[in-house]
């Protein structure tokens, strides 16, 4: 995959082969006057970052828009992001719609049952048993009290020496949770029951309370 554009590099060069086979010129030709942004656009092609339908619990209802995802669910269920985190710090966060009882954090390629919440995460309970529980599949922190329209947020730092996961209320750091130190790959994820209605901003519409130095969520992009 050529990567000039990204890298800040420039249109390439139109290479001397152009002269002796007329189809080279046509693959790279014609970007000179196409703003950088657009290029950028086109390359994320039809794979948004939404809710991964081959990763959610059937008891949800799902609504995707082009900006975000709405769920919902009357029984206990979750959905994983369909990217995993590719960046040093990344940001969701979901608005309150509706009242109930949601979690969110991230889960593993080791969830397989998707009816199910994400694992509660509180500061002290979180860390002991990371250290001594190597077989957890799903981190998050479980929420009943927000109100409508309240927002709760989720970043995930691997800039530190461990990996940080905090959580946020509105803006303001919910310091009675925060999960140190996950070993594996994991993907934004959201739990909700009791006709909890969440709106999921993954980073396709502004987010509110992101905080400094941290970016949306992006989707991967294989390097061929």
């Amino acid at each position: 995959e050529i990567q000039f554009w990204r890298e800040g590099l420039g249109t390439p060069k139109v290479p001397t082969i152009m002269g002796i086979c007329p189809c080279f010129a046509s693959f790279f030709k014609g970007n000179d006057d196409v703003p950088m942004q657009k290029l950028e656009d086109e390359r994320k092609g039809p794979y948004p970052v939404r809710i991964d339908a081959k990763k959610r619990s059937a008891n949800l209802h799902i609504d995707h828009h082009d900006d975000y995802d709405v769920m919902t669910g009357s029984f206990p269920g979750t959905a994983c992001c369909n990217t995993s985190f590719e960046q040093t710090r990344a940001y969701f966060e979901v608005t309150v719609v509706k009242k109930g009882v949601f979690c969110i954090g991230v889960a593993s390629r080791g969830l397989k049952d998707f009816d199910v919440f994400l694992t509660n995460a509180t500061d002290k309970a979180i860390k002991n048993q990371e250290l001594k529980d190597n077989s957890r599949v799903s981190w998050g922190y479980m929420c009943s009290t927000a109100e409508k329209d309240d927002v709760i947020g989720c970043s995930y730092d691997l800039n530190d020496v461990k990996p940080v996961m905090r959580f946020y209320k509105n803006g303001k750091r919910i310091r009675s949770a925060e999960v140190v130190g996950i070993k594996v790959d994991v993907f934004p994820a959201v739990s909700v029951s009791g006709d909890c209605e969440l709106k999921v901003n993954w980073g396709g519409e502004e987010q509110k309370f992101r905080p400094k130095k941290f970016e949306p969520v992006m989707r991967s992009r294989s390097v061929l």
